[in-house]
């Protein structure tokens, strides 16, 4: 399920709307996350805008890895940026790379639709330990173990994945279902998750990356255990501060 499936209210059909959405982007000089299903990451910027023609123009810099032309190769570019607390999403309709004198430009048509999210402001907790809690993904076969990956923060609004590197089984703007958040050895959640955002976490000798990901449609019970482990975790972390 992609996210043509967000509800109504979080989806923005009105041309004007989403240049206004885009023009605040470009004055803010704000930074645009490019995303496609193999797993490329580029961040740019909007360097032209231009509704009555039909034209969104995205600065590309220095790319000696040739990120750009992967992404369009890949037929499938999700754009995704933050204006304040709210988080935009779109994709890039007929994206081409321009050269020019100054520079090369990913340029697309307007996009169709724009998704808004309001960001995660839920209390985070970051686990104590390094085993749980962790996402499970399905496996091949019903018989079989899914690969599990580590939870590096927590909140009743969403979680962040820690990312092996050349691992991209999420794929970002499209909901993933039937996932198990284990919190402990005995404690199971069914969860569906909407990743986001993918960065690299500095400094890491393994080259693992951050995986930011919502919550969609908890059940109430499931919201529940999250708002009772998040609870329980902060108090632990509030009395091992206060211990002599």
């Amino acid at each position: 399920m992609s996210v043509e499936s967000a509800p109504e209210e979080l989806r923005v059909a009105s041309a004007t709307e989403i240049a206004a959405y885009l023009q605040d982007l470009q004055r803010e000089r704000a930074s645009v996350q490019l995303n496609s299903p193999p797993g490329h990451v580029l961040v740019t910027r909007i360097c032209a805008l231009n509704p009555g023609s039909d034209l969104l123009g995205l600065e590309i810099g220095a790319d000696p890895e040739g990120i750009s032309e992967a992404l369009v190769a890949s037929g499938e570019i999700t754009a995704v940026a933050y204006l304040g607390a709210i988080k935009l999403q779109f994709e890039l309709e007929a994206p081409v790379l321009v050269s020019g004198d100054q520079g090369t430009v990913l340029r697309s048509q307007m996009p169709l639709r724009l998704y808004r999210f309001q960001r995660r402001q839920a209390f985070r907790v970051q686990p104590p330990g390094s085993l749980f809690p962790r996402v499970v993904l399905p496996g091949q076969s019903p018989d079989e173990a899914g690969r599990a990956l580590r939870v590096l923060d927590i909140s009743i609004g969403g979680v962040a994945l820690g990312l092996p590197p050349a691992f991209d089984p999420l794929r970002i703007g499209h909901v993933a279902d039937d996932l198990s958040l284990e919190l402990d050895r005995l404690s199971s959640l069914r969860v569906a998750l909407l990743p986001h955002h993918v960065s690299p976490i500095v400094d890491d000798p393994a080259g693992m990356r951050h995986l930011g990901c919502a919550f969609v449609d908890l059940q109430a019970d499931v919201a529940r255990a999250l708002q009772v482990y998040v609870d329980q975790t902060q108090k632990r972390r509030r009395l091992l501060r206060m211990e002599p």
